[in-house]
């Protein structure tokens, strides 16, 4: 049995569309488009399943329950959460599924942002090895108080239960690699993975949050840290994929990018229920 891939939709949170890529070209007012309107998206909370000979990975774990108490104010001025419950979320997403915690034997967070690391809790009593760049551990234990979108609470809990920590770029099982991706976040992590069908896919958290972001030229996230070092992954994302035909699923888009003897493509993601990508 070969490695599978398959995508859990955790909900969808409201904003304008540049403030995941800016600026985007396609809503920019030019000469030639003197006006214009913004963008409000629909913006998807994904995390992914991937099923592995020797265990199976939650990639990501969206939107903590506790959203409306610990995401500040300001935070949810920006960001619209008023679709989010607790049904749409990781605990009973994962249920639909037939699955819990204890079905899972890794769990690799992209980065430690309150959107993508508040399910982990869930994780906090689980035997799974969870896995993080080192540089975002780091980040993280300095982080006491709500802020730039990290919440301590996701994650309190890595002080007493060591993570494993990678560096660089890692194969942690067979042909499945961490992938660093700085910029949006210090330790920002994608994962690369090959499908016996669909090929290498990349799943690229918040270094490609949506398929306009990606270009190229990417354009840089409102949150990212330093923008200089986001454009250099975004390079990375592309260099990679380009080399090896690669499936580019974004962090925050149903839309994904295909390359295809080099060829750049725009395609659909399918999600689950019923959708497995082999």
């Amino acid at each position: 049995m070969g490695i599978t891939l398959q995508g859990l939709q955790l909900g969808y949170m409201g904003m304008d569309y540049g403030l995941l890529g800016f600026p985007n070209p396609n809503e920019m007012l030019l000469p030639s488009r003197r006006e214009g309107a913004r963008h409000w998206y629909r913006c998807p909370s994904l995390a992914y399943i991937i099923n592995h000979p020797a265990g199976r990975i939650l990639y990501d774990t969206g939107i903590s329950t506790n959203f409306a108490e610990e995401w500040l104010p300001e935070w949810q001025g920006l960001v619209d959460l008023s679709g989010l419950n607790a049904d749409v979320l990781l605990e009973n997403a994962l249920k639909r599924q037939g699955l819990g915690p204890e079905d899972f034997s890794h769990v690799i967070l992209s980065h430690c942002h309150a959107d993508h690391a508040g399910g982990l809790r869930l994780f906090e009593e689980a035997g799974a090895e969870i896995i993080l760049h080192e540089d975002e551990h780091r980040y993280a234990a300095g982080v006491w108080k709500a802020e730039n979108f990290f919440i301590r609470d996701d994650w309190h809990f890595l002080s007493r239960r060591n993570p494993t920590l990678m560096y660089g770029d890692q194969e942690i099982l067979e042909d499945l690699w961490t992938i660093s991706l700085p910029g949006h976040t210090p330790g920002s992590m994608g994962v690369l993975l090959r499908l016996e069908t669909t090929g290498w896919a990349l799943l690229a958290g918040d270094a490609v949050s949506t398929h306009d972001a990606f270009g190229p030229p990417a354009l840089p996230n409102f949150v990212n840290l330093d923008n200089e070092t986001f454009l250099s992954s975004c390079q990375k994302v592309e260099g990679i994929a380009s080399e090896l035909d690669a499936f580019i699923f974004p962090g925050h888009d149903e839309v994904g990018m295909k390359y295809d003897s080099g060829e750049l493509a725009i395609r659909p993601i399918e999600f689950l229920p019923g959708h497995t990508y082999e």
